[in-house]
């Protein structure tokens, strides 16, 4: 499971020249309700989705959790988030970040990356109450990640992200995702 993750860090030039630009192109009170940093449930952030307009994945702003009744769906399993009537509205997306977050059973935080200073979360998205939302989704743990928890996020790398959002299947394409490569206690 995914609950948080870092959007922006000191050392991830590619997510600093993002923020600037939206930072000139959003008007301020868009810009003013973007997570840059830790990225939590209900949030807003930035995502990547494809738009047939344009034949190109581009970045939007959208908030982090889909709404069934009283509840706030964050995660969707990949295995089985296809089948779901709950998501057949959704549309692959990807959110950037440079890490994220999973606790241990005692509820110790730890802080996972990827060789790549940005990697992608795959997510679905779709539109409610007139703000576009997403979940992401998640996979077994790979045997780092095990070592805290069962489930981890689907992660791509730039070119893999780019092909989940063009996707018309976009199933097919989770079994590329990218395996953790170290952790470390935040």
């Amino acid at each position: 499971m995914c609950g948080r993750y870092l959007f922006l860090t000191e050392r991830n030039q590619k997510l600093k020249e993002l923020a600037e630009l939206a930072r000139k192109q959003l008007p301020p009170d868009v810009y003013s309700k973007i997570s840059l940093f830790e990225v939590t449930p209900g949030s807003f952030s930035f995502a990547g989705i494809y738009d047939p307009s344009k034949k190109k994945t581009v970045t939007r702003v959208m908030k982090w959790g889909f709404h069934l009744k009283n509840k706030l769906i964050i995660n969707a399993r990949s295995e089985t988030c296809f089948s779901s009537p709950f998501f057949a509205d959704s549309v692959p997306c990807v959110l950037m970040a440079s890490s994220y977050y999973e606790w241990s059973a005692d509820k110790v935080r730890y802080e996972f990356r990827t060789d790549d200073e940005t990697f992608y979360l795959a997510g679905l998205c779709r539109k409610e109450e007139n703000e576009v939302h997403f979940v992401i989704l998640t996979e077994e743990a790979n045997d780092i990640t095990a070592e805290v928890h069962h489930r981890q996020p689907v992660i791509f790398t730039y070119e893999k992200a780019k092909a989940w959002c063009a996707s018309g299947t976009p199933a097919l394409l989770l079994k590329d995702s990218v395996q953790n490569r170290y952790y470390s206690k935040a």
